[in-house]
Order: structure tokens, then sequence, then C-alpha cells
């Protein structure tokens, strides 16, 4: 089901394993209740023998078996929305009681059993993606578009719509942005929809130019799944700005053609890395020089999040959000020389060594990259919903998000150690002080930081006044103080991390989503995303020295990716010859293919590696490729391949070669075989 382009209810990929789990049919959230009246999802095994997609039977009623199968919950019949083998999507009966509850899946031959916890509430947001991560189910209230919003339309305060469900209707909901209370004007089920509900709210006049802000729904004391609104600046905000010029406006409710998301500071030649979720591009700007400034292409529409860089300053990396990938880029190039398939919506990004760790938020796990192979190695399972990710030393410290607790890795081994955090806690960002061996995880909805001692994983909280820095979320550390944005004051505080006290806070431009310190220079650099600029502060006075356009440049042609629907055969024998075939789209750039030793889809929440997957570093010279052809179109590619004698059985994984190197392909499966 469909609403304005966004997925409000679908099927995705989840682990399969002998034991079904149920969860909210928004969130995901396999810790979360499910409430009467909601969406939820059971994923298994053998669920039901066919696929198929529910029918409106009457208004509001869905039906009761669908494709031969059907589900009871503590014996009363559940409207089934959609089923398949591994999935099936359904609505909570209405009279189930809460506390613990027993589901029976019949496929028509045989019946699996299972529990799960039903709540009064169980609130989950929709999102954009499908996954229960990123923009959320929020369309403009007059048309009911999915678009950005402005702080007014018409010179009203913009009415925002979020669609939901899990709610408790006896009681009003509370809507958090990013710290900011919303005030809600009306609450209840969709018109015309079973299962769907929806908030009316308005956007607050304070919020203007935030950016992408968090949100958080609570209903009966219940937190949802942490999604985001994007907030315009006014057009006040933007005079004065470097490359605002006269007559220029930002149009209400209107997207602009290039959003910085997030930053990193290159101390290795003294550049900044700036990712452009709109424009599909990475931008080098030299400090002190805005002349001096490079675009890198990335693949489009890749909503590229964050950013990091390597210990040598040579190499750099890209979480590209909605390819469930992320990009290596050569900085002695500044060129893209691989993509790599990671889990579902990767976001944060660290390196350590050699290593690229990939935190994906819909997989509940890390990916762990070799980046001198441009493979994957490993694939760590964390929690539920992991965000912000630092390394120090041999541990890596993992906020996650939508589970409220923080993961623990170590690089060693790759054991987990997890820690609880308080009930409804929703961690962000993660940064580390490493004169302290102390992290620090920001909490933007409380209002707080929490400081983590890596030593004896003690916990102290350093709390912020709501009037000087609200919405904490990106940090950057030097020695014992740690700077805090305050994405919806534009403020950022400086704080001592031994005292927790503060010892200044500073106005910066609208929006702050990312930070670093320029400590050769003594400066703090401040990514404004409401403005698109880079604030440069003089940390000796604590005023801003300079301002830098960081949307200025344009990105040279266009970086498709390839994406591969089917490959024919799958499978071959050791000494045969055939003709491969690939089939999909985009295809035209392709090269060339190899077929890599190793193997492995990483597991994970949701979907663990469906983009790409991992491979080992070594192409297999036992299969070797000939006469190799892509159609005019780019629908399809043949070669002739020889699997020579020599060849071991196990299962390869095909990549394709491209002016931007060695891509994954874009894929649900690319595996091939080779039998005995």
């Amino acid at each position: 089901m469909r609403l304005s382009g966004f997925v409000l209810i679908a099927a995705i990929a989840f682990p399969l394993s002998a034991q079904m789990v149920a969860v909210n049919g928004a969130s995901y959230n396999p810790s979360a209740p499910v409430a009467p009246g909601s969406f939820a999802s059971i994923f298994g095994t053998n669920l039901c023998g066919q696929t198929q997609q529910g029918t409106w039977v009457s208004a509001g009623q869905l039906p009761l078996t669908l494709g031969g199968c059907s589900l009871q919950i503590n014996g009363a019949g559940a409207m089934l929305q959609y089923v398949s083998p591994g999935q099936i999507n359904f609505v909570m009966p209405m009279g189930v009681a809460t506390g613990q509850a027993t589901y029976v899946v019949s496929n028509g031959t045989s019946t699996q059993s299972g529990t799960l916890a039903v709540g009064a509430a169980g609130p989950g947001v929709f999102t954009a993606t499908g996954s229960g991560m990123g923009m959320g189910a929020m369309l403009l209230g007059t048309n009911f578009t999915m678009v950005p919003f402005s702080p007014t339309t018409n010179g009203q305060p913009t009415p925002v719509s979020i669609f939901l469900t899990g709610l408790d209707l006896s009681t009003s909901p509370q809507v958090s942005l990013g710290g900011m209370p919303m005030n809600v004007s009306w609450f209840g089920n969709a018109p015309g929809y079973v299962g769907l509900q929806q908030i009316n709210v308005a956007v607050p006049a304070a919020a203007a130019g935030a950016g992408r802000a968090p949100v958080i729904v609570t209903s009966g004391g219940v937190n949802s799944n942490v999604t985001f609104m994007h907030l315009l600046p006014t057009n006040a905000m933007m005079q004065g700005m470097p490359g605002w010029g006269a007559g220029m406006m930002v149009n209400d409710n209107t997207p602009r053609p290039r959003e910085v998301s997030f930053m990193t500071f290159n101390a290795a030649n003294n550049t900044v890395l700036l990712t452009d979720e709109a424009d599909d591009a990475v931008r080098v700007l030299t400090l002190g020089d805005t002349s001096a400034t490079t675009t890198i292409t990335l693949p489009s529409g890749s909503q590229a999040h964050e950013i990091a860089v390597n210990a040598t300053g040579n190499m750099a990396a890209a979480s590209l959000s909605a390819l469930n990938s992320v990009a290596l880029i050569d900085l002695t190039k500044n060129q893209v020389t691989s993509v790599i398939g990671t889990g579902t919506y990767p976001s944060g990004l660290a390196f350590a060594g050699t290593n690229l760790l990939v935190a994906n938020g819909g997989s509940g796990n890390v990916t762990v990259i070799d980046t001198s192979s441009a493979t994957v190695t490993q694939t760590v399972p964390v929690g539920f919903g992991p965000s912000g990710i630092a390394v120090s030393g041999n541990t890596a410290v993992v906020a996650n998000t939508q589970a409220g607790s923080v993961s623990l890795i170590n690089l060693s081994n790759y054991q987990v150690t997890t820690l609880p955090l308080a009930s409804g806690a929703r961690p962000r960002e993660v940064a580390i002080s490493t004169t302290l061996n102390k992290a620090v995880l920001s909490m933007p909805f409380d209002g707080q930081l929490i400081v983590l001692d890596l030593s004896s994983q003690a916990m102290t909280k350093i709390t912020f006044d709501s009037s000087v820095c609200l919405g904490p979320g990106a940090m950057a550390v030097s020695g014992s103080t740690v700077y805090v944005a305050g994405q919806m004051t534009g403020s950022v505080v400086a704080a001592d991390l031994n005292s927790g006290s503060i010892i200044h806070t500073m106005t910066v431009d609208p929006g702050p989503v990312s930070l670093a310190v320029d400590t050769v220079a003594n400066s703090l650099l401040a990514l404004s995303e409401g403005a698109g600029v880079l604030d440069v502060i003089d940390l000796g006075s604590y005023t801003i020295t300079s301002r830098m356009n960081g949307v200025a440049t344009e990105r040279v042609g266009m970086f498709v990716m390839p994406l591969v629907y089917s490959i024919s055969p799958t499978s071959g024998a050791p000494g045969t010859t055939f003709t491969l075939t690939l089939s999909g789209v985009n295809l035209q750039n392709v090269t060339g293919l190899g077929f890599y030793l190793g193997s492995g889809y990483g597991g994970g929440m949701m979907g663990g590696g469906m983009m790409g997957g991992a491979v080992s570093g070594n192409q297999d010279s036992n299969i070797q490729v000939s006469d190799f052809q892509v159609s005019a179109d780019g629908a399809q590619i043949t070669a002739t391949v020889k699997i020579l004698s020599a060849a071991s059985a196990g299962t390869r994984q095909i990549r394709l070669q491209t002016g931007y190197g060695l891509i994954a392909p874009m894929m649900s499966r690319s595996q091939f075989t080779v039998t005995q």
C-alpha cells in the first residue's frame, strides 16, 4: 500500500530462521509491542505457499484468507494485506488483550505458532524507504505531497500530516522534533485505511532551517522509531550568506537542488569534504581558498549522508543510504574507485586502520570493509537501528538509535558487548576522546550527552538548557572538550568532559548537522544544512571568522549504478563452457566482469547487504570470461564463460567493471556457484 510515494507496508528482507518473529509493520522494531488495530508483520519460513497482495473486501476490510493462508491471534482471525513464504503483513485484531499473545499461521497444509507482545500502544512511523529508517511518512497537509517543509505556508504555520500505526487513540500522542514539542491538532485513524493512523501537527517557527531533524512520536508512554523531517530556512535567514544574491528566494515547501548533509575534515591537506544528498556529490573545500573547490560525482539517487576520511588522508568513504552501499573515494584523484554493498540504510562510518566500519540502520549490523581490496570481511550484529559509530584503539562504539543501547565491538575478534540505556532512550551520534578514553553519545530528545568510560563502562550525563542547546546531535572532541551542535537552536556548546560543566555557548548558522576541530588552526568547523554553508569558528574568541559556500560547484556528469535483475545460469561445473546472461538496467557503462572468490551476505535485521554483498579480494583465475557484450539499451550483458577443471566447488560473486572501478552489482543475487 502506498500514499504519495511513501511505502506504508511492504515486502522487505528479514533474517530467516526456524524461529518466527512478529514486529510492528512500520518500525520493524522486534522489541516494541504491537497494538490492536495496527499493521504488523511476521517473518519466517514456509509461512505461505503463494505470494499475494490483499485487496479491499469492503471499506476498511481486508481478507481473512489470502493465497490459501490464514492467521489467528489468540483465536481471532487477522486481516491479511500481504502473504509470501517469508513474510505476512496483517492487521492486529481489535479485541486482543494486552500481554503475551499466541499466533498461528496456516498455509493450508501445515501450521506454525509463535508469540508476540501486545500493548495498548506501539507507535511506528512509516518511512520513505519502507524500512523504518530515514525520512518519515510526513506529508504537506494542504495537498498531501512529500516535500521539505517551510516554517510557514501562505503566512500560516505549515501543516504536516504524519502517517503511522500503533497509536493508543484513548490518549493524545506527543510529537518531538529534535526535543522541540510539536502541537498536535488532530490524531486518529486515517480516513479510508484500516490500520493506518494520522497525526496532524504544525511546524514550529523556531524550527526554521533545522535541516534534516529527528522526530519521535510517543503514545501511551511508548516511543516510536526515530524518523526525520526536513525543515527549510526562511528567506531572512539566507540574507548575507555566501552565494546568496539579490532576488533569490527559498520557495515554500519546495525541494532545493542541493542539500549538504555531512562533512569531515582532512587534516592531511587542510580540506573539508561535504556530502550533498540532493546533488549526489561530494564537494572538497580548501580552507582559506574558496576558489580551490572540487566536486566528486556519486552514483545517481544515492542520497549520501555521512562521510569519513582515513588517517593518512588519501581515502574517503561516503554512505549511500538509498543504494545500501558505500563509495570509496581516492582523494589523490578525487574520484570514486569502488562502490560496495553493505546492509540496509547505511549511515555512520568510521575508519579503523585499513578497515572501514559501516553502521547499517535497517539491518541492525556493522559491515567491516577491507579498503585495500574493497571487499566485505565481516558483518557484525549489533542493536536495532544503529546510527553513529566511532573507533578508539581496538574498540568500536555504536549508538543503536532504535534499540536505545550502545554496542562495543572488540575489533580483534568482533565480539560485541551491548550496554542498555534508560527506557525510551534514542542515542544518535558518537564521538570519542582518546585523551580520556571516553565515548560521548548525543541524546537529541533528552537534551543530554551520555559520557561512557570505555575502561569501567560507567556512564555519566551532561544536561543542557534547552534555550541554548536543543536537539544535541553532531559532536567533535578535542582533548577533554566536547563541542555539541544544538540543531534546533542553531548553536554549538563547548563542555568539559571531566567536570561536565559548560565552557561556552556560541551561535552558528541554522541547522548545524556536522562538526570538526582543526587543532592546527585552533578552529571549529560547523556545517549548516539550513544555509548550506560551512562556518569557520575561532576557538580563541568563539566567533565565526568566515563562511564558505557549500553548494557552489557543479558535479561533472552522472554516475548511474548498474542494476542486475537476473543471472542465467547461476551455476556451472568445472570443465564446461557456456554463455552467461545478465539482465537489468543501466548496464551501458559496464566494460567487463569477473568472478571473485568468497561469498556472503551479512545477516541482520533487514536485508543485510541485499544491494551488493561480501566478496574476497581475489578474482578466480580458473573462471575465464571472453566475448563480453552489452546491448545498446543497457538491458543485457552476455559473455562466454569457461570454468577450468582446476576450479574448486563453491560460491563466487560476479563483480562488474566500470569507469568507477569494480562494483558489486545492485541486485538481490550476485552469486554464482561452481558445482562439483
